[in-house]
């Protein structure tokens, strides 16, 4: 038998001569651990000597004996064996079962009992409410329950308001003492963006062993024992004393996982049953979809504001790319050659001087718009303005054969546009302006 080193944890071996550890929850011995892989060992019981023969399956994590990383080991009575960080002792005695057998009885509230639900598309999570729910009445009321969900979810514009609405609903749709949302991140951890029981916020961690099983299998969870259950009884969900639990994976159109469901009690034991399972698989799928409409729209928004950003200093092909773009800003920048123009406005003081500030700021205005577009034109990036000057390049990011052809084009049309607005200028009995 294996005895957690926290003492909190056994693991039969008896019953099979060679036995799976892993976290996939199908494992001879599985365990519901981010450091565990999902086939992270094999152990093989010697039939003649108090012996585990240890093969570690390549492992992300490793295999540790006595705290050596192994390929291949023996496991003597009182060694310590280590699955990536999730430590065991070896001891000897009459074996003491403790995984769930699928004659448990759900009323038995002793026993440990975990079903999984394959998440299926959301019409079919939708039909099987109307299956699984006893009695025509409760299946009414709860797909109707369902439809208020969604139209509650659909009326939302930002995303944080909708997480809020999500747990809002989770605690009127279920008997839970906490409810718990997380997203997927950018680098594909699951990050807790809601968590609290019904006075408000709590600081304690969603179980780890749960929440992870379900995202990266995609099954919703139940169990009305998760302390006791070798599958989902993780360090978090020792310490917090996790009774029953349910979760659902969050499963976005191209079935990537956007995240989690997870709702538990902490006082009693089989509180939900399967058809609370079934409810909550529809409810994650009408969260999924929602969820992931105001990610597109967050992540619209701010390609929308990025390429307007850009757009004050390139043009919008210009822009448009470098929106775009996936590579690494370089720290330092990149050395490379570009074309600088300057031009500003001759004897501007003596002008500004003789007109009031407003009119020579609308006229300065005029003249920057008219100067900058003839810029964008010829494809060059405005830099800056410096009083009432125009700094302007070409070269970066993109550089070209024809940047100082491009850069005298530019001059050129700047002068003629001038020409164009002093004539006008000259009509409206403004004062005219003269650039170098």
């Amino acid at each position: 038998m294996l005895q957690s080193v926290a003492g909190d944890r056994r693991l039969s071996l008896a019953g099979r001569q060679a036995l799976v550890v892993g976290r996939d929850p199908v494992s001879d011995l599985p365990i519901l651990d981010p450091a565990v892989s999902r086939r992270h060992a094999e152990l093989r019981v010697d039939a003649r000597e108090p012996l585990v023969h240890v093969t570690d399956f390549g492992s992300r994590n490793g295999t540790w004996i006595n705290n050596a990383r192994i390929t291949r080991g023996v496991l003597r009575p009182g060694d310590r064996i280590a699955f990536g960080t999730v430590a065991f002792t070896l001891e000897e005695g009459a074996p003491t079962p403790v995984r769930a057998t699928p004659a448990v009885s759900s009323s038995d509230p002793g026993t440990t009992l975990l079903r999984e639900r394959v998440v299926p598309s959301r019409d079919q999570a939708l039909a099987d409410v109307a299956r699984d729910t006893e009695g025509t009445e409760r299946a009414t009321q709860r797909l109707t329950q369902l439809v208020r969900i969604a139209q509650r979810l659909g009326a939302f514009g930002d995303l944080d308001g909708l997480l809020e609405a999500i747990a809002s609903e989770l605690f009127d749709t279920f008997d839970a003492d906490r409810v718990a949302i997380l997203l997927s991140a950018s680098d594909g951890l699951l990050e807790t963006r809601v968590a609290r029981d019904r006075r408000g916020a709590i600081p304690r961690p969603v179980p780890r062993a749960i929440a992870h099983g379900v995202a990266e299998r995609q099954v919703a969870l139940l169990t009305n024992d998760a302390s006791s259950d070798a599958r989902t009884a993780g360090e978090s969900v020792l310490q917090q004393s996790v009774k029953s639990a349910m979760a659902a994976p969050l499963i976005g159109e191209h079935r990537a996982t956007l995240g989690v469901l997870y709702v538990d009690h902490l006082r009693d034991r089989a509180v939900f049953d399967d058809d609370d399972l079934a409810l909550l698989v529809a409810f994650a799928g009408i969260a999924a979809s929602a969820v992931e409409r105001e990610t597109a729209g967050q992540q619209l928004q701010q390609a929308t504001r990025v390429r307007e950003n850009f757009e004050r200093y390139f043009t919008p092909r210009v822009a448009a790319r470098i929106a775009a773009a996936t590579s690494r800003v370089v720290p330092g920048g990149v050395r490379q050659p570009v074309v600088v123009l300057f031009s500003d406005i001759r004897g501007f003081t003596a002008i500004a001087e003789s007109l009031p500030p407003a009119q020579m700021a609308n006229q300065l205005n005029e003249y920057f718009a008219a100067m900058v577009d003839c810029v964008f034109r010829h494809d060059g990036a405005l830099d800056k303005f410096i009083g009432d000057a125009i700094m302007a390049y070409w070269g970066a990011p993109e550089a070209g054969d024809d940047d100082a052809a491009r850069a005298v084009a530019a001059a050129f049309d700047m002068r003629r546009r001038l020409d164009a607005l002093n004539a006008r200028w000259r009509t409206d009995d403004r004062p005219e302006l003269h650039a170098g």
